[in-house]
């Protein structure tokens, strides 16, 4: 398992970004202008993402905030349940913790990801 970082061409929002970013212009998918902010472009380079693999599957990460928030709920022992997860915006299904694949969810796997989430480069 390994994290780094990379760079996008347009700006992007992961599957955390609503549960972390709240849209400040318009609702979540329009919204251009967050709060907390998304990171700025790097000139040359783009937007960063976070990414980290996991046995062929990866997590990606828009902002270190996301990445805050993911170490939050996956470093508790017993994983919350997405129906008290889903309330800010009632859907329960489309929480990011819901729809996280099932190699990542064992403690074991989830004790090595959060070492890993906090040790993510900065941007």
């Amino acid at each position: 398992m390994r994290i780094r970082l990379d760079y996008r061409s347009k700006p992007w929002l992961s599957p955390l970004t609503p549960w972390v970013h709240t849209g400040v212009d318009a609702s979540y998918w329009k919204a251009t202008v967050f709060d907390p902010p998304m990171p700025k472009k790097i000139l040359g380079k783009g937007w960063p993402v976070w990414v980290i693999e996991h046995r062929g599957r990866e997590l990606v990460f828009a902002s270190p905030q996301e990445i805050e928030h993911a170490i939050d709920i996956l470093s508790r022992k017993i994983l919350p349940v997405t129906r008290e997860l889903g309330k800010p915006h009632r859907a329960v299904n489309s929480h990011w913790l819901s729809r996280l694949h099932s190699s990542f969810k064992p403690w074991k796997v989830r004790q090595e990801l959060v070492k890993r989430l906090k040790q993510a480069p900065p941007a």
